[in-house]
């Protein structure tokens, strides 16, 4: 949690949005506002979250989409947009799964008990809380109306991956803030785009079936049928030859609320090592390095220092503190003296 400010005022600052890969990729609030990145899967209707700090940018139709919300910890910070959230999701059958540290499920229960259920019956919005501990993970049920967490079991964790996926993968590794904080990396294997001329050339309309085709294809399902909207079915072997284009696969990394100790360092540059893009925590300027460490946040140095470690292709720096509002060309002009591959706002078309 950054340490509040006299005077914060309003403004959240730069907002980054860009594409990774085929995710269209937006932090909602800003380098000042609360921690809350959309990555919203093209072709899908679906989204994921990385943190849910204030949510007041967050639409109805975003929030019906969203399938997997990833917690670094449970400040308030990073987890008051819950409650818009869950407002949303009232009457969304579908379960909304939540992964997190340690003791996240009752973070989550105590959120939702302090809401009167009296008319919802069993139609309560209903999340699956994962709690990520260490080597294994272990999955609660939590729905509104309901009041007892009904336990899903636990798995094993292999090589750090929490989340797998036809499209995607989400990987995750543990630091520290004085209390444990996830670190998520967000991997797809392929990015296989759609050949936009080639569906008005063959009169097939866009929609979900281009995601369904894209799964199968990079599960090697090539002799599954699909079925575009008013067209014969095909394999998606031969939709891949006509549609699809095929490129290399990318790694966006997501990381605040961390320490500037060896073994986080070490931890955080392991996770991204390579990735095409890191979001990662720019909280103080170098001046105010005593107060890094008092509160165990990144300085825009150490921020820099480890991009350049982890050999990243673009860094977005975010999470300042407001004492900067006025002046966030501050933490960015330290941030590229030690590295100067740092995304400036949107580069969306």
């Amino acid at each position: 949690m950054v340490p509040p400010v006299a005077n914060r005022g309003m403004g959240h600052g730069p907002v980054y949005a860009t594409r990774v890969g085929q995710a269209s990729v937006v932090l909602l609030n800003g380098v000042f506002g609360d921690p809350l990145l959309r990555v919203r899967l093209r072709d899908q209707r679906r989204s994921l979250l990385f943190d849910l700090g204030e949510a007041t940018r967050l639409s109805g139709k975003a929030a019906h989409q969203i399938s997997d919300v990833f917690i670094s910890h449970a400040h308030i910070d990073h987890i008051a947009g819950f409650l818009r959230l869950l407002r949303l999701r009232i009457g969304v059958i579908h379960p909304c799964r939540i992964y997190g540290p340690p003791g996240l499920s009752a973070n989550i229960k105590g959120l939702v008990d302090g809401i009167l259920w009296d008319r919802v019956g069993l139609r309560g919005p209903v999340f699956e809380v994962s709690e990520i501990r260490g080597d294994t993970i272990s999955t609660n049920r939590v729905q509104a109306g309901v009041g007892v967490v009904e336990p899903l079991g636990e798995k094993q964790i292999d090589d750090g991956i929490v989340l797998e996926e036809g499209l995607f993968a989400i990987r995750a590794t543990m630091l520290d803030h004085k209390t444990p904080v996830i670190a998520y990396s967000f991997e797809q294997p392929e990015t296989l785009n759609i050949r936009k001329e080639k569906l008005v050339e063959l009169s097939l309309a866009p929609g979900k079936w281009l995601g369904d085709l894209k799964v199968k294809i990079l599960r090697g399902e090539m002799d599954a049928m699909i079925t575009p909207p008013g067209a014969k079915a095909r394999t998606a072997k031969e939709l891949a030859d006509d549609l699809v284009l095929r490129a290399p696969g990318c790694k966006m990394v997501y990381a605040t609320d961390l320490g500037d100790t060896p073994q986080n360092r070490e931890r955080l540059i392991s996770l991204a090592n390579g990735a095409d893009l890191l979001f990662l925590e720019s909280v103080f300027t170098q001046a105010d390095m005593a107060r890094a460490s008092a509160t165990q946040h990144l300085t825009a140095r150490a921020c820099g220092q480890i991009a350049q470690a982890a050999k990243v292709k673009r860094l977005a720096p975010f999470h300042f503190s407001r004492r900067y509002e006025n002046a966030p060309e501050q933490v960015m002009a330290e941030v590229r003296e030690e590295f100067p591959t740092v995304m400036a706002g949107r580069d969306l078309p």
